[in-house]
């Protein structure tokens, strides 16, 4: 029995190295181009670098939605250990590609790079939480949950500040530390225990995966609310250098710093979701929820004192609320990759949806920034008190 608990723990070790390693790398590559071309002024056959950064963020999100099918499928058949190791060695030839890339300057090889870990990390996400409940016991479930879901967000916060500080005068040093995580990722790989492949079921189209996941009105919803936050965020990390320039007075220096603060609000909110786990799963979504609105009600006087609160806040909010939603999605084994890539699918519509509604109402209408980011916040509360009853249910 202790054997067999050695092995999961130091299975979930190899599990979080090697998410963390795919995190970092896809933050380096994806920031490292944003900088290049809009500090460095890179070229991509002559476009707008506004156009060039938002065409990155699609080439990134949108294979979550054209291979959900595939990918929940593969993550089902195909013995994860075997898997992982064909998936971290193309992330190595990725990396090997960046680094090229990087070297010779040439920005349209990165943007097609972005898209190669777009694909790669859309074949992951699904088999990733499709093990976590394999390398741990039911009562396990919430503190892993909450490892991974801190560690995704330091390993974000990690590579967007790393390549934005290293693209300019440090290119030798970015290419080997891109080369160099895609190598421990892969190493990770070999902490794994040897599992069978989960079952042979027969592939989904993308049209039946929603359909059957729509069936399950408890986790459907729980996708619902963990992608209402996930569009949230991306508002507000998209948002966040405009606002430490134009709201707060901040030099652009102070970005790395608050965006520290959100990292931080995230690991608060995911490890007092374990400390209050005994909590109804109702009373914690909505607890988190509210706190979201408080740190956007925070924000809303413009002071660059009450900001790290106002940050720290609504970050909390949501890894308080989104951490026992993905512990719900993982109370089937057999369902979990098919939940995930339908919750990849939702996540990605959610950023979508929410950039272009911040386009329209922020950009063409002129409503204030950080009025729009309370709206968004008192969305994400009722979107919760919405699916409430569903989420009751056992």
């Amino acid at each position: 029995m202790r054997g067999t608990q050695l092995t999961r723990d130091k299975g979930f070790v190899g599990l979080l190295i090697i998410m963390f390693a795919g995190a970092t790398n896809d933050n380096l590559v994806k920031t490292a181009f944003i900088v290049a071309i809009t500090a460095l002024s890179w070229d991509v056959f002559n476009l707008n670098a506004v156009v060039l950064a938002n065409s990155a963020a699609l080439c990134f999100i949108l294979p979550f939605i054209i291979f959900a099918g595939f990918s929940a499928h593969q993550a089902n058949i195909q013995p994860p250990k075997r898997w992982l190791i064909f998936l971290k060695t193309v992330e190595l030839g990725l990396a090997l590609i960046s680094g090229l890339a990087i070297y010779l300057e040439m920005a349209w090889l990165l943007l097609i790079c972005i898209t190669g870990f777009g694909i790669q990390s859309a074949f992951i996400g699904p088999l990733k939480y499709a093990l976590i409940p394999r390398l741990a016991n039911q009562h396990e479930l919430l503190n892993k949950n909450a490892w991974m879901e801190s560690a995704t967000f330091v390993a974000i916060l990690f590579g967007t500040l790393v390549a934005s500080a290293w693209i300019a005068d440090s290119k030798t040093q970015l290419i080997a530390l891109i080369i160099a995580v895609a190598c421990i990722g892969v190493v990770g790989i070999f902490l794994l225990p040897n599992f069978d492949a989960q079952s042979s079921i027969t592939r989904r189209s993308i049209k039946a995966l929603i359909s059957k996941q729509r069936k399950d009105e408890r986790s459907m919803s729980a996708i619902w609310c963990i992608s209402g936050f996930w569009g949230v965020g991306s508002v507000w990390l998209t948002h966040l250098p405009a606002m430490a320039v134009d709201v707060w007075r901040l030099s652009p220096k102070s970005v790395g710093t608050l965006l520290s603060y959100f990292v931080l609000g995230i690991t608060l909110g995911a490890f007092s979701g374990t400390l209050l786990k005994d909590i109804d799963i109702i009373s914690r979504i909505l607890a988190g929820a509210c706190i979201m609105v408080l740190g956007a009600l925070i924000l809303q006087g413009g002071h660059p004192e009450t900001a790290a609160l106002a940050l720290i806040l609504t970050s909390a909010g949501g890894g308080f609320l989104a951490l026992p939603l993905y512990t719900l999605l993982q109370d089937s084994q057999m369902d979990v990759a098919d939940r995930i890539a339908v919750n990849n699918i939702v996540n990605a519509t959610m950023i979508v949806g929410a950039a272009a509604a911040s386009l329209f109402v922020v950009g063409l209408l002129g409503l204030q920034l950080l009025f729009w980011l309370l709206i968004l916040s008192i969305g994400q509360l009722f979107l919760c008190l919405y699916h409430r009853r569903n989420l009751r249910l056992s």
